[in-house]
């Protein structure tokens, strides 16, 4: 699947929709799937998978662009993980598809900082793996962010395989 991110938040699914930028989709998740997200937040109505096309690659570009290509550092990854090579081809022809689906590079700090503006306090994870079911939610502490701390480290703000609670 490469890249996954998902949202919980307290606003509706179609509320969420409203706010993607161009390109961006979101899914909700199954509501077996989605009771241990929803009590991370109280009051939350949502969680979702956030795409850029059939990934979340695209809102994470400049992460890539600093040592690999995407491809590159998504074989890399699929390598680390023992993913057989049928399934790591399979893996990168659907972010291949996704290519073309990129957001600008500030995007995600963007969307982030108008859901706490108009919803408040958001859960966010970044996961990675090569199946297409959401990431499972992990058993680590919730690291704490404000919104001002997103403009100081746009992309160190999010780690990937831990929550991260961003208070608006």
């Amino acid at each position: 699947m490469c890249y996954q991110l998902v949202l919980v938040s307290t606003l509706t699914l179609s509320e969420v929709r409203s706010m993607l930028p161009a390109g961006l989709h979101a899914d909700a998740m199954g509501p077996s799937t989605q009771a241990p997200w929803r009590a991370l937040l109280p009051a939350s109505q949502t969680a979702v998978v956030l795409r850029a096309g059939h990934c979340a690659c695209g809102l994470l570009r400049p992460r890539f662009r600093a040592a690999h290509t995407d491809e590159a550092h998504l074989r890399e990854r699929y390598r680390q993980l023992r993913v057989p090579r049928v399934e790591v081809l399979r893996a990168l022809e659907r972010h291949r598809r996704s290519a073309a689906t990129h957001a600008s590079p500030d995007a995600l700090a963007r969307l982030v900082t108008e859901h706490a503006r108009n919803a408040g306090d958001s859960a966010w994870l970044l996961g990675f793996s090569p199946h297409d079911e959401p990431p499972a939610l992990p058993a680590t502490t919730v690291t704490r962010r404000r919104v001002a701390d997103l403009a100081a480290d746009p992309d160190g703000w999010l780690v990937e395989g831990h929550v991260t609670l961003v208070q608006g």
